[in-house]
């Protein structure tokens, strides 16, 4: 009879034992798995936007939207401009890689300082505020830790794309903010 309980624990010892092995196996497994995510999975990952989401009317939100919108506008006519320039050097032949990165972190700046001025009263105009501010500041922060060379560029580039999901769901969120104010339509918008 004092075998029976030995055996008992001798079998628990092996069942452990196998499910330990078996476990170790699977999250083995899933790293590998997990390494084997393509960058354009992880780009399809960090895209994938949240839902818009659903904030009570304010008397603010006509200023709001306006101010985001003219911060748009105008933050897109100057990158507008730097990627032209950039464009226009480097088929001249003479934009140096200190240059354009000098211009990019000027227009990251731009971007921070403008979005910082922003006097915005509604918490849906905060919140959008506050996700397009992330969105450049992990830019500049990206910007900042350049590669030096060539076998970690591409984790810069991945890394490059972080809270690009974020930018898009601000912009998702400011145009159905805009939808409903059809009144604050530029003639551009309306259709």
């Amino acid at each position: 009879m004092s075998n029976l309980p030995l055996k008992k624990l001798a079998l628990i010892m092996l069942l452990s034992s196998t499910f330990g092995l078996t476990a170790c196996q699977k999250t083995s497994e899933n790293e590998q798995q997990n390494a084997d995510i393509s960058a354009d999975d992880q780009i399809m990952q960090e895209l994938n936007a949240d839902p818009v989401k659903v904030f009570a009317k304010t008397p603010d939100d006509k200023h709001d939207i306006q101010a985001l919108t003219d911060f748009d506008t105008r933050f897109t006519a100057v990158s507008d401009e730097m990627e032209d320039e950039l464009m226009r050097m480097k088929d001249e032949g003479s934009l140096t890689a200190e240059f354009a990165l000098q211009r990019k972190q000027d227009n990251i700046q731009s971007a921070l300082t403008m979005l910082k001025a922003l006097d915005l009263k509604s918490e849906q105009g905060r919140y959008i505020q506050g996700l397009m501010y992330q969105y450049w500041d992990n830019q500049a922060n990206m910007l900042k830790q350049q590669p030096t060379d060539k076998a970690s560029e591409g984790v810069q580039q991945n890394e490059s794309i972080k809270g690009l999901g974020q930018f898009i769901h601000a912009q998702e969120q400011l145009g159905h903010w805009q939808e409903q104010y059809p009144e604050l339509k530029h003639p551009a918008q309306a259709q």
